[in-house]
């Protein structure tokens, strides 16, 4: 193979719509797009020649620069922030990968910059409304308290106002993962049966019901980061691009941290960024294996693929409960903790999972 013109990457690279960058091996910029332009209010022309680190606030992501040393065979993303013309500070998601493919350009490194500003924005405003949430609730649960100590006969009362406290958390709970749906034809009832499901598998496990319903609540908000997906990804009939792919990887850790960090969410937290990890260690964000995912978690990797399976996607039709099963259960001990897949197996074979969407709602 001939070497690659360099000018033949240049104008691939300029036609990319998120900031682009061909860096050689000591971090120096030798091509920047006008997206990565516009970005740092500056002229492409007075871009090339600095490096990398010089337009990153300091202190540069530890891996990126690692990364940047490296040979890698699969991009790596890392959030960074930009130093602007403007002396402010531009959060970005870089990815970070070889072009050994290119023999003109195998000493050289390919990064590709997204914008993080509106997932940010959207991130501080829905914890703002988390902690106005969480606030009035511990305020309706401090009066429940101070009735129960200034006269017993209210006793009745506090347990009520505990209760509605209760009850008040999981329908906020349950109208956030309603919402984070509300892009799909299956708006709720894609949480409520992974709800079911989810406890079903707990009690199976073993758990108490009471945690077994806990574990089923904390479930439904399992994909609150995609409201940061953009519609286009979300709903595209195909497979997804490299870069869509690491776009939507990250409603994960949205999901993490869109949810409060406050006890009662913890399982809800967890949850959120887990439920991607593989048994053997292949998932996203983390690449946890086997007891290093959090139990819940597990149970709701399986409970979210059982029933995306199961389900009508604008990328496929729903397949048949029986092959679903099997899918599932072949890959045990791979994206599946074994336990999980027996648990499931059970309920699968005396048929409490069935109805073509595997539980009965009152949707």
């Amino acid at each position: 193979m001939g070497e690659t013109n360099p000018q033949h990457a240049f104008a691939l690279l300029s036609a990319l719509t998120c900031g682009a960058a061909l860096i050689d091996a000591s971090g120096k910029i030798v091509y920047a797009n006008q997206r990565l332009a516009l970005m740092l209010g500056r002229d492409p022309a007075a871009v090339v020649g600095q490096t990398i680190f010089n337009l990153l606030k300091p202190p540069p992501p530890v891996q990126l620069l690692e990364d940047i040393a490296s040979d890698l065979n699969e991009p790596r993303d890392h959030e960074a922030a930009l130093l602007l013309a403007s002396d402010e500070h531009l959060p970005v998601m870089i990815s970070a990968t070889t072009l050994t493919a290119l023999p003109g350009l195998a000493n050289h490194r390919l990064l590709t910059i997204v914008d993080l500003t509106p997932q940010k924005e959207s991130e501080e405003s829905l914890r703002g409304q988390y902690r106005i949430v969480t606030e009035l609730s511990n305020t309706i649960l401090d009066q429940a308290l101070d009735l129960r100590d200034a006269n017993a006969d209210l006793e009745t009362r506090v347990r009520q106002r505990t209760q509605d406290l209760h009850e008040a958390n999981l329908d906020t709970i349950l109208m956030l993962a309603i919402a984070s749906e509300a892009k799909d034809q299956d708006t709720g009832r894609h949480v409520r049966r992974i709800q079911r499901l989810a406890e079903l598998i707990a009690i199976e496990l073993g758990s108490d019901p009471k945690t077994a319903d806990a574990i089923g609540y904390a479930a439904v908000l399992h994909d609150v980061g995609k409201m940061h997906v953009p519609d286009h990804i979300l709903q595209k009939p195909g497979p997804l691009t490299p870069d869509e792919r690491a776009i939507m990887q990250q409603h994960t850790i949205t999901g993490e941290r869109i949810i409060v960090d406050k006890p009662f969410f913890t399982r809800s937290r967890r949850i959120a960024r887990s439920h991607h990890e593989n048994w053997d260690g292949s998932g996203y964000p983390d690449g946890s294996r086997k007891d290093e995912t959090p139990l819940e978690a597990r149970i709701v990797h399986l409970a979210d693929v059982y029933d995306a399976l199961t389900s009508v996607r604008c990328y496929k039709p729903a397949w048949d409960q029986r092959q679903a099963a099997d899918t599932i259960i072949e890959s045990e001990g791979k994206m599946f903790d074994p336990d999980v897949v027996r648990a499931f197996r059970s309920l699968f074979d005396r048929g409490a999972i069935h109805n073509g969407s595997h539980v009965k709602t009152n949707l």
